[in-house]
């Protein structure tokens, strides 16, 4: 079973965040700021509410009125970090596809949001509540938009009907999260997207007779 730190009232079997937002939007944002950076820099064994509080300048009081658990604060900051991933149509597969592995691309090698990566993969990794959340939460919608691209280029005659699209999607996903991990992914590289897509789409393309 999941080791959840909650900070709900006790009895209370709802796990969703309570509505509103805090009366200081600077208190708020500091609080996010601060779930992330020590999430950065500990991990989530690592950090505390306690810790949290004390890095934003804020009563613990406050983090306790609006999240019910660790994960849900920490999964809230990121998805906040992180932009709201767009949804490229422009009648051609793989201008959408470079367009969404641009954007995944800067997501990644940026400075102040890659970091998070190494950690939350982890958490992936193993399942933990955590993971779970921010599959849902920013992985899910992020796949969805290549799913979707891939569909309309299949739909189009653009690509076979018979293409794998999870396996299609874990390669472009996938070649990015590796040379993350492994501390090769260059936010200079902008030729990488395109390089990434093109590839991909040789095995995709319907085979002549």
């Amino acid at each position: 079973m999941d080791n959840v730190e909650s900070m709900g009232e006790p009895g209370s079997s709802d796990t969703g965040r309570r509505p509103g937002r805090p009366r200081s939007a600077n208190a708020h944002s500091a609080i996010l700021d601060a779930a992330v950076t020590l999430f950065v820099e500990k991990g989530f064994e690592g950090m505390s509410v306690e810790a949290v509080a004390a890095e934003a300048g804020v009563g613990k009081t406050t983090i306790y009125r609006r999240w019910r658990s660790k994960e849900e604060l920490v999964v809230d900051a990121i998805a906040e970090r992180f932009a709201e991933p767009s949804a490229p149509d422009t009648g051609n597969v793989r201008d959408d596809l470079v367009e969404s592995t641009r954007e995944l691309h800067l997501l990644m090698s940026s400075s102040r949001t890659g970091a998070v990566f190494p950690r939350m993969g982890a958490e992936v990794a193993r399942r933990s509540r955590l993971g779970r959340l921010y599959g849902a939460r920013v992985i899910g919608p992020r796949r969805a938009i290549f799913a979707e691209a891939l569909a309309r280029g299949i739909k189009r005659g653009d690509l076979s009907e018979k293409i794998d699209v999870e396996l299609a999607i874990d390669l472009l996903v996938g070649a990015l999260l590796l040379r993350r991990f492994t501390g090769r992914l260059k936010q200079s590289d902008t030729s990488l997207p395109e390089r990434a897509v093109d590839m991909v789409l040789l095995g995709l393309r319907p085979q002549e007779a």
